[in-house]
């Protein structure tokens, strides 16, 4: 299973940094993983709305204090969408709120590492695993669970 990673910044240091830990951490793990980039918010939510990306590591840069606003915002537009925010050590009262919103992870941008990003990659990895086994057996399930209505249910009265 692969999974589709959207590192969302508009700072060009920070995504030479979120793919070196990428590449680290992919030296860690046996995931695949395909990842892109987007430097605006127009660009995120596009790519939120067409439904290609599992994963969202979200800079603080894209939005500052409206990043609890923001992942709100594309949860709303994808609930599927797993989120992973990337916060100044200096403003640590909004990883509360990021959570809140709905993100699944929150870490000070000081602190990334190899290890950590190998970590959450792979309980993304394990969680969109579970959710398409899920997935696969309820729609099992709603296919082949007949609904017949008794004959007669339609019938004319006589």
């Amino acid at each position: 299973m692969e999974i589709r990673l959207l590192f969302a910044t508009p700072d060009e240091e920070s995504q030479a940094l979120l793919d070196s830990l990428l590449s680290s951490a992919l030296e860690l793990t046996p995931l695949t993983v395909r990842a892109e980039h987007a430097t605006t918010q127009e660009q995120l939510l596009e790519r939120v709305d067409a439904d290609i990306d599992d994963v969202v590591v979200l800079d603080w840069l894209m939005a500052q204090a409206e990043t609890p606003a923001l992942v709100a915002t594309l949860l709303q537009r994808n609930p599927k969408l797993r989120i992973v925010a990337l916060l100044p050590e200096s403003h640590r009262q909004y990883r509360k709120q990021v959570w809140q919103a709905g993100a699944c992870s929150s870490i000070a941008k000081e602190n990334m590492e190899q290890e950590w990003f190998s970590s959450v990659l792979c309980i993304m990895h394990r969680a969109m695993q579970r959710e398409a086994r899920l997935h696969a057996y309820y729609q099992n399930l709603t296919t082949t669970v007949s609904l017949r209505e008794p004959a007669t249910c339609c019938a004319a009265a006589d």
